[in-house]
């Protein structure tokens, strides 16, 4: 509860918020498995499994969530049935459902990449709270901004930067280790595709076209780095 605790004190939003006010939050979350009809009247901590929906676009989710272990991914799905993700989230993050601000439907759907546990307060819960902690409220805008911003870049990755460009960012920013040294390859061609807006056979194609011009080393379970510079050429190449 304590780790809890200290995870939301730096969090937008709940950092604007008194010790008091945090705890009283907490005294919302419970230990308990909930249907899906008493989920919407309980603020719960709620556990998930690999490849479950938090909630699905177009869903009205009017809920603040807490990931307290496990990793989750907002994804958009285009009329054609597209997929495409726009966020990546890990322990410690905080959820803000639109759908507390405005209780129309969600833009993307909240997907559970690895088992994940979650705290979750439903807006007539937290709202009385915000209400009385102007700069609370004002942080909730802010955190929706950096959304937006965020999707923005997406966009503007599609609109100006190749699937090489895309997909070496996307290398880069997820495989951490120095040249040279392998790291687990625990990304799947899938994953990737959904990440950069492209097909996992053009990915496929496009990871050995980094090894055959030596800038990645690449086989079924590992990856490293040949040529780190080349790479993040590609990715400030337009």
């Amino acid at each position: 509860m304590q780790k809890i605790l200290d995870c939301l004190s730096k969090a937008p939003v709940f950092s604007k918020l008194t010790d008091h006010d945090r705890q009283e939050l907490m005294k919302h979350a419970v230990e308990k498995k909930y249907s899906k009809q008493e989920l919407m009247k309980h603020a719960v901590e709620k556990k998930y499994s690999k490849d479950e929906y938090v909630c699905w676009q177009g869903e009205t989710w009017s809920y603040v969530a807490y990931i307290a272990t496990g990793k989750l991914e907002w994804a958009m799905l285009s009329p054609e049935g597209r997929r495409q993700v726009v966020f990546s989230l890990n322990p410690c993050d905080v959820i803000w459902g639109h759908s507390v601000v405005d209780n129309l439907p969600m833009p993307a759907s909240l997907e559970v990449r690895e088992d994940a546990v979650l705290y979750l307060w439903e807006r007539e819960t937290i709202l009385p709270i915000l209400l009385q902690n102007a700069e609370a409220a004002w942080d909730v805008s802010h955190v929706l901004i950096e959304y937006m911003r965020h999707v923005r870049e997406v966009i503007y990755g599609f609109a100006f930067h190749p699937v090489a460009g895309r997909l070496a960012r996307l290398l880069l920013s997820h495989y951490t280790t120095a040249d040279g040294k392998s790291a687990p390859r625990d990304l799947t061609l899938d994953q990737m595709a959904d990440t950069v807006g492209t097909t996992r056979e053009l990915v496929s194609r496009t990871l050995h076209r980094f090894a055959d011009e030596g800038l990645i080393q690449i086989s079924r379970m590992e990856l490293a780095f040949l040529d780190r510079e080349k790479l993040e050429s590609l990715v400030d190449r337009k």
